[in-house]
């Protein structure tokens, strides 16, 4: 994936192409520290940064369609420089790195909520607004992710680990899955995936049951923590389940926008 974007860099220098070249090096120094020992605990920085870093250069790229002030670039490049800086910095000092990152990831929540194409979209109906919903509340649990690492650094296991690390890949990665699934799925494997109402069922379900985890995190409530963790379960298969019930032409659906007005 590394030499892939170097390629991509070099024929067509950008942005959001460096971002993503940058974000593939957090990964393969992850993997090769994982691959010389390193605990787990240790190389979750720099395998956050890759899938924070990928997903936010999606987005980078897709604001092109708005005006993009200076200062809102810079906004955006200062951010993404503290979450790879802290990630790199994560693998010699966990607690100070995942403060650098948290820093700015929280950052990033906030560009992302002001300078992302979601916040007119929302307004829209069906599979768009879908999508945006699913972005928005994605942006949001990235800042509460980057406020508990400000504020706990590198808990390195329990439930105060439990809860940071769920709020990002839970909370931000999946929400992001859920809201690309209906433009990917027919993109990689050419099955349409007609937009249903439903659809916001397992959406739904994935962010109160994370609601629930938390709270039972945080509380140190073994049990309540539990039944976040089987309903962030549920909500999975529910997603697959809706997905390709969807996939199959069960039922009344919306036509999927064309691809690249969908995701934006």
């Amino acid at each position: 994936v590394v030499a892939v974007l170097a390629r991509v860099v070099w024929q067509a220098p950008a942005l959001h192409h460096a971002v993503l070249l940058v974000s593939a090096v957090a990964w393969l120094a992850g993997n090769v520290a994982l691959a010389l020992g390193r605990p787990g605990f240790e190389v979750m920085a720099p395998w956050t940064a890759f899938l924070v870093g990928t997903i936010a250069a999606e987005r980078l790229e897709l604001t092109r369609v708005l005006p993009r002030s200076t200062r809102s670039v810079a906004a955006f490049c200062v951010a993404m420089a503290l979450v790879f800086a802290g990630a790199g910095l994560a693998l010699a000092a966990p607690d100070a790195g995942v403060r650098v990152s948290a820093a700015g990831a929280l950052g990033l929540s906030a560009w992302l909520w002001h300078a992302d194409v979601a916040r007119r979209t929302v307004r829209q109906r069906g599979l768009v607004r879908f999508i945006a919903v699913a972005l928005l509340s994605g942006y949001a649990w990235l800042g509460v992710s980057g406020a508990l690492g400000l504020a706990w650094g590198n808990p390195l296991a329990g439930p105060r680990y439990d809860a940071l690390l769920h709020a990002t890949f839970v909370g931000f990665v999946f929400s992001m899955v859920f809201g690309h699934a209906p433009i990917i799925v027919p993109a990689v494997l050419g099955v349409r995936v007609p937009f249903h109402g439903r659809f916001y069922v397992h959406l739904g379900l994935l962010h109160a049951a994370l609601v629930v985890r938390l709270g039972g995190d945080v509380g140190s409530w073994p049990v309540v923590r539990q039944v976040g963790a089987w309903g962030n379960a549920a909500a999975v298969l529910l997603f697959v389940g809706s997905t390709a019930l969807a996939a199959r032409g069960r039922g009344k659906g919306v036509a999927a926008a064309p691809p690249r007005a969908a995701m934006s």
